[in-house]
């Protein structure tokens, strides 16, 4: 059997054990036994029938069942399952063309009618003087607007919930996509993924389409202590040096936070740096995030540098933008979830405002697919491997940082 479920995760995952879902979800065949349950009706497909169509042992489909049981991904009913997340499927496509096949370009060209009034905002970008305006409105608008400040704007509008509370303390949905190539265009191949990698002062990010695996901090160091999960026969033994070397890296993560900002702020020397911080250079440049002039050796920033200050402003703008669209996004959910009887997820019995989460990074994706076709912002270009992608850096506290100012 070849037919699967890509799995995205949005929210927080929490530290890397046995509750969290990108944890329980890497064994081989999770993808293949989710598939089967979203497939069939609920509490229709069992254990036995799973084994057979798979042809793998019932000690491994136990215990993946158990595993996707544990962190709530699904129900149980009899020895039988249904899905407690949203899913879509192929059969779901034609319902997603007919409502969503011009969003983008609707809402796209309801933001330009703004432009005026946004280009005087974001020149008032400390990073603008360094970047096309193209370039920062593709970070504003596309990944902090749509993919982070919408969230709470909308469920303030009671149009969805982006919070579910999971069990080990967690706060995150999961969503699957049907590996297709229909299905894709809604997925993988849209520019609606924000990866976002935290150390105490500072916000390493990328955004872009799901279409390969990028070359950021949040996709290593997740790629890393995967890795480390089968390092040895020991489980437990491995899971807990992986909590070490989380600690380990937000230490990483800080002090290349604190080179990248120096770099920003002021010519920074290669050979003036001490040893552990060229290593880190080098780190950085491999990442993308640093440069170095073989002229005079002096390292500089590749990315826009968002400080704590420019909060106010990106505010600004989105206040603009989602006060603008509010009518279009809650009449198309409106219109949807009349026709959605049939969809994956609701045979299910999944909350449709869970399912809206989705819906909406399905809309976003597609208006910055529009507005990136269009030259409104920036388009990211395709690397081979990787998908499309663009990186920024954040301060989360702009008094912590004077130091480098």
């Amino acid at each position: 059997m070849d037919k699967k479920i890509n799995l995205y995760f949005f929210g927080e995952l929490g530290v890397y054990d046995e509750y969290n879902p990108a944890y329980v979800c890497n064994r081989e065949f999770v993808p293949y036994i989710l598939y089967l349950i979203a497939y069939n009706e609920p509490f229709c497909i069992s254990k036995k029938e799973i084994t057979k169509i798979l042809r793998i042992n019932e000690e491994e489909i136990s215990y993946i069942i158990n595993g996707l049981d544990r962190i709530n991904a699904i129900e149980i009913k009899r020895d039988k399952y249904k899905l407690n997340f949203p899913v879509f499927l192929e059969d779901d496509i034609p319902l997603l063309d007919k409502h969503f096949s011009n969003i983008g370009k609707i809402i796209g060209d309801k933001i330009i009618e703004n432009r005026k009034v946004i280009y005087e905002k974001i020149s008032r970008l400390s990073n603008y003087p360094y970047f096309s305006k193209e370039r920062l409105l593709y970070h504003v608008i596309c990944d902090d607007i749509f993919d982070g400040i919408a969230f709470d704007f909308f469920e303030e509008k009671n149009i969805f919930s982006p919070h579910r509370n999971q069990p080990g303390n967690r706060d995150y949905i999961i969503f699957g996509y049907e590996d297709n190539k229909r299905v894709e265009r809604y997925s993988d191949k849209i520019l609606c993924s924000s990866n976002n990698y935290d150390s105490q002062s500072f916000v390493f990010n990328s955004f872009g389409d799901s279409n390969g695996i990028r070359k950021d901090m949040f996709r290593f160091f997740n790629k890393v202590e995967k890795t480390l999960e089968g390092v040895t026969l020991f489980k437990d033994l491995n899971l807990a040096y992986i909590k070490v070397i989380e600690e380990k890296n937000k230490e990483i993560a800080e002090k290349c936070g604190e080179l990248i900002w120096k770099s920003f702020k002021n010519e920074m020397d290669y050979y003036e740096l001490n040893d552990t911080e060229k290593n880190l250079v080098h780190f950085l440049i491999q990442m993308g995030y640093l440069n170095i002039d073989k002229t005079n050796y002096i390292v500089s920033c590749n990315v826009p540098v968002f400080q704590y200050s420019d909060r106010e402003i990106i505010h600004e703008v989105s206040d603009i933008i989602l006060n603008d669209i509010y009518i279009i996004v809650k009449t198309i959910f409106e219109d949807f979830s009349k026709e959605a009887i049939d969809l994956t997820a609701i045979k299910h019995k999944v909350n449709i405002k869970e399912i809206a989460i989705e819906l909406w990074h399905q809309v976003f994706g597609l208006t910055n697919e529009y507005l990136a076709g269009i030259g409104f912002v920036e388009s990211p270009k395709y690397i081979e491997g990787e998908g499309r992608y663009l990186r920024s850096f954040s301060i989360k506290n702009y008094n912590d940082r004077k130091v480098y100012i």
